[in-house]
């Protein structure tokens, strides 16, 4: 209180939805001059000349992307064999082939060497082992994207039962937590970090502690959304990850170059990639990558909430001519049966 007085409030039921910050990577601490949080970032007052990016996850080629298109030279440093390794190999790869295009240069499977860490009056400089052996990389900003971690801690969950591991807080199908009045939603449970998601997990969560609603949230149905250019969207499982599940797969391809509303705009970049379960023609996945991804995959979420298999999503009649056209068309590849290629 303004008195220096505390108070206790003691609700009947209690939402934990305290988000989450950005990620420290030992060795490669954050300062807020130099070496920069995607927070940070949003803190400078220019452009800078240019800025090493040490992680190719979603934020990465998302910062990656925007300050390429601010004239920055950037490089992208992952320690991962490609980037975006939670996404569908195709569409990560055809990300980084358009990024290079527009002058990105872009590192994979690099181990930083933390002690060879510099500060400079006018930079920073650091060298990474790499496949082809040491390189050291020197730019006037070195930004740290190597994803969040969950806002736990001081919040007083010292004095109650929730259980977290890793961090973030163990929930239920209905977002209940370990002592049962108090739910939790958002980053600080993990899963899918994205507003979106959050937004259908405090619904979940409201509806459920006033008795009302459907329980929980299928996350196969929330889509993922990387706001680069070009766009990526997603919903489902990529083709890696449902051959190891043991589906029979088939995939649907069609690149955006076919449908002529991409071809007008200017924007033809990119495709529509569809992986279905060969026997039942269930939609497992749907990926893409060019021109208002992120809108058109509300498409796919509706389908893979219903159920729909990929000829009822194809033989839908799209109008022409429309970017929604590749979704189409990409089920209906599927049986060899597109219109377009």
């Amino acid at each position: 209180m303004a008195d220096g007085e505390t108070e206790s409030v003691v609700p009947a039921n209690l939402i934990i939805a305290t988000g989450s910050r950005p990620r420290q990577l030992p060795g490669l601490e954050t300062d807020g001059e130099r070496i920069l949080t995607s927070d940070d970032v949003l803190r400078l007052e220019k452009l800078p000349a240019s800025i090493l990016i040490v992680g190719g996850g979603v934020i990465g080629v998302e910062w990656a992307s925007m300050l390429n298109d601010f004239g920055v030279e950037v490089t992208i440093a992952e320690s991962a064999p490609r980037l975006l390794p939670n996404e569908d190999r195709d569409i990560a790869e055809e990300l980084a082939r358009q990024l290079r295009r527009r002058g990105v240069r872009i590192a994979t499977g690099v181990t930083f060497k933390a002690e060879t860490v510099r500060r400079h009056h006018d930079g920073i400089s650091v060298t990474a082992a790499t496949a082809d052996g040491d390189v050291e990389w020197t730019a006037e900003y070195m930004l740290v994207s190597v994803g969040r971690e969950p806002n736990t801690a001081g919040i007083g969950l010292e004095n109650t039962d929730v259980c977290l591991k890793d961090g973030f807080i163990q929930v239920n199908q209905n977002f209940q937590t370990s002592e049962p009045h108090i739910y939790a939603i958002g980053d600080v449970i993990g899963g899918l970090q994205l507003a979106h998601a959050a937004a259908h997990e405090g619904i979940a969560a409201a509806e459920h502690l006033c008795g009302v609603g459907l329980s929980g949230t299928d996350f196969r149905q929330i889509p993922r959304c990387i706001y680069s250019r070009p766009e990526i969207a997603a919903i489902g499982m990529t083709e890696e990850q449902a051959k190891a599940k043991g589906y029979d797969v088939a995939v649907g391809r069609v690149p955006f170059q076919a449908i002529a509303k991409a071809i007008v705009a200017g924007h033809a970049a990119g495709f529509a990639k569809v992986v279905t379960d060969r026997a039942s023609g269930d939609i497992l996945g749907v990926h893409l990558i060019g021109p208002h991804a992120t809108e058109l995959i509300a498409e796919a979420s509706v389908a893979v909430g219903l159920n729909a298999a990929h000829w009822e999503i194809g033989r839908a009649a799209h109008p022409h001519p429309t970017l929604s056209e590749a979704v189409a068309e990409a089920m209906l590849a599927i049986d060899g049966k597109s219109l377009v290629i």
